[in-house]
């Protein structure tokens, strides 16, 4: 067995592969910290980790395995579906408040909440966690101890590199014009939309397709 500090930092370099990954949680940190500024998109950093911590929570007693499962991945596809259209939707319609209007429009409920949701109705990121639980157990053994100090760094590292993301955000909409901003909230909600739409209709058809008759 290797000493914790050894155990946490594999953590924090399996973190480094999910920190590439291109998709609805991207979009979703991207917009709010364009939109809102750094602050927001902090909070939209910690409703990920947290729903993070949760689906590593949820996969360790095997509820995850349930919820990759074909009924499982149905529910969650068609939930995610909808929720990520429904952002998609908000952020490409939205009005873009002027930076004096934002400590009043600032609701850090509704950017933890954006984040928490867009990661834990994405049936993709169950299947990531188990597919991580199978290997850490595979090296460690199903290990408590060991478990929490792995899944520790990589949700850590994981957290860290969306905190830099949404600063790095936050600070080029300080040197971009209202239309540009303006754009790049459309562009984001376009593409969450899409993801969405993606989504629920592959969850759709694979219904259809198990239908019996079909």
């Amino acid at each position: 067995m290797l000493s914790g500090l050894a155990i946490f930092f594999e953590g924090v370099v399996f973190g480094v592969v999910p920190v590439f990954f291109v998709g609805p949680v991207l979009f979703t940190l991207i917009h709010a910290s364009l939109r809102d500024g750094f602050g927001a998109g902090a909070l939209v950093a910690t409703g990920i980790a947290v729903s993070d911590v949760v689906a590593v929570a949820l996969c360790a007693v095997g509820v995850g395995t349930l919820l990759t499962a074909s009924w499982g991945q149905s529910v969650l596809g068609v939930a995610g579906g909808v929720i990520l259209m429904g952002f998609g939707i908000a952020m490409t319609f939205g009005r873009l408040p002027e930076r004096s209007e934002r400590p009043a429009r600032f609701s850090g409920a509704r950017h933890f909440a954006a984040g928490f949701l867009v990661n834990f109705v994405n049936p993709f990121v169950f299947a990531f966690w188990i597919g991580a639980m199978g290997a850490v157990s595979a090296r460690h053994g199903f290990d408590p101890l060991a478990l929490t100090l792995f899944f520790g760094g990589t949700i850590t590292t994981i957290l860290v590199t969306d905190l830099l993301k949404a600063r790095l955000a936050a600070s080029l909409e300080r040197h971009m014009s209202g239309p540009v901003v303006r754009t790049g909230q459309r562009v984001s909600g376009a593409l969450l939309g899409g993801f969405g739409i993606y989504l629920l209709g592959r969850t759709l058809w694979s219904l259809h397709s198990a239908s019996p008759g079909i």
